[in-house]
């Protein structure tokens, strides 16, 4: 009965080949670079179109905007060398191409060579649109690009139709007469200076106020919503930032208000960024100059959301400063961290103390047991009457003193630390103690000698400057 049944056939899978397209990706300097050049080439048209400049200064702006339609020219079949699918790229950038037709002697004649190019203004948008998809800034970048590009295709659509039609009725108007007709117009302000006389010139008149009037609403209301996203993404941890050497804390802790008061209060780091990364609702602390990112520390997209790769230093803290178990997620924090940015200084919160070894091994810089720390200082507390206020007086930067590494004054390389510490003395700076090769002599001998490399602990009441 088995023999009777149909076997399939045994084949090969047909690969799936996927249909999403896929722009061509150039560095973000570049960019950069296209912007700055739109923005001028477009000023120098309009310039050049509203003013009597002299043949010297006109000749040069013509050639200054032939070389950037050449850069645009190439910088297009540079991309479309580039996009695996060729005819589709070409359908979605025809209009970067049709913007960089560069105004030659043949095709000066045809004034509407000069509306074309000032399409250029539509590339301005796309790259504008593709920064912001890059740094997933929160604005309705879609709708902004869309009314933006609705706007200047309106404008010279009618600013060319005005210039047509009335022409003929008023043999002085100019180019850029009809330009300014048309942005007064579209905007509803209406000078008087210039109006139509001509059917066909009121009739675009008319249709352009009545697509002013929407448009100005759309904008006003599409900026509004911008600004407010804006401020609620920011407040909420969905931005992504781009910043460089500035202080991550990640997790959060009634000790991270402190920690940034007292890091932003320290001369040398008051105008440093901060970010604060961590699983809460939205940003812990009311303060606009401190940035916030949701999500989970241990994870290397959160982490790049905060520019991690390019930050100067670290403070994790403890999720749970009663469970040693927190300091297991501190060490995945740790490794992610390291993973991505290899000389970063990490600072971590210890719970218990027998977890020392294990962060130590996941790539922590200093580890402060602040339940060892509290229960020595109580002691000395008690024992000797005043040490907890030294020690307050010590870590909290408001208070005056607190303590600095610094290096050691080349003066005093291969003299005795009794000299040192007697010399600094002068400069109201006490010295604690020596750091040699990862290696802490707190209180060492009178006679010992320091060398090129060794560094100081001093207590001063500001950071000391030589």
């Amino acid at each position: 009965m088995l023999d009777s049944l149909p076997i399939p056939k045994l084949g090969r899978k047909k690969k799936r080949h996927s249909q999403l397209y896929v722009e061509p990706q150039l560095p973000i300097w570049w960019d950069v670079i296209v912007i700055v050049l739109t923005v001028v080439t477009l000023a120098g048209l309009l310039i050049e179109a509203m003013f009597d400049l002299p043949h010297a200064v006109s000749t040069f702006m013509r050639w200054a905007d032939n070389v950037v339609c050449a850069i645009f020219i190439a910088e297009f079949g540079f991309r479309l060398r580039l996009a695996p699918r060729k005819l589709e790229f070409f359908r979605r950038n025809w209009i970067d191409l049709l913007g960089a037709v560069p105004a030659v002697d043949a095709l000066r004649s045809a004034r509407i060579v000069r509306l074309i190019r000032l399409l250029r203004v539509t590339r301005f948008f796309m790259v504008w649109r593709r920064l912001s998809r890059r740094y997933e800034f929160p604005m309705p970048t879609g709708a902004l690009t869309n009314l933006g590009l609705t706007t200047v295709v309106i404008w010279l659509v009618s600013a060319f139709s005005f210039y047509r039609f009335e022409k003929l009725e008023q043999p002085e108007l100019s180019a850029g007469d009809a330009l300014w007709w048309s942005m007064t117009t579209l905007s509803t302000v209406g000078y008087g200076d210039l109006y139509p006389v001509t059917s066909e010139g009121r009739g675009i008149a008319v249709l352009t106020m009545v697509l002013g009037i929407g448009l100005l609403g759309g904008v006003a209301a599409t900026t509004a919503t911008t600004f407010i996203e804006f401020r609620d993404r920011g407040k909420k941890g969905l931005r992504s930032y781009v910043l460089r050497d500035h202080l991550l804390v990640l997790g959060w802790s009634a000790k991270g208000a402190q920690a940034i008061e007292n890091f932003r209060n320290d001369p040398r780091h008051h105008s440093t960024d901060v970010v604060i990364i961590a699983n809460q609702d939205e940003k812990p602390v009311d303060d606009p100059d401190v940035r916030f990112v949701r999500g989970s520390p241990a994870k290397v997209p959160v982490l790049e959301r905060a520019s991690a790769e390019d930050a100067g230093a670290a403070i994790v803290l403890a999720d749970d400063p009663t469970d040693p178990r927190s300091d297991h997620e501190t060490a995945l924090v740790v490794m992610s961290l390291r993973r991505i940015n290899p000389n970063l200084r990490v600072a971590v919160e210890l719970v218990s103390a027998e977890n020392r070894d294990h962060l130590e091994y996941a790539g922590c810089d200093a580890l402060i047991d602040t339940r060892r720390t509290i229960a020595n200082l109580l002691v000395r507390a008690v024992q000797d009457e005043g040490v907890g206020d030294v020690f307050d007086d010590l870590v909290e930067s408001e208070m005056g003193a607190e303590i600095y590494r610094i290096p050691v004054w080349s003066e005093y390389v291969d003299r005795s630390f009794i000299e040192y510490a007697q010399r600094m003395v002068e400069f109201q700076c006490a010295v604690l103690g020596i750091i040699r090769d990862d290696q802490h002599l707190i209180n060492p001998e009178p006679d010992l000698i320091l060398r090129e490399t060794d560094e100081a602990f001093v207590v001063a009441n500001a950071p000391p400057v030589f």
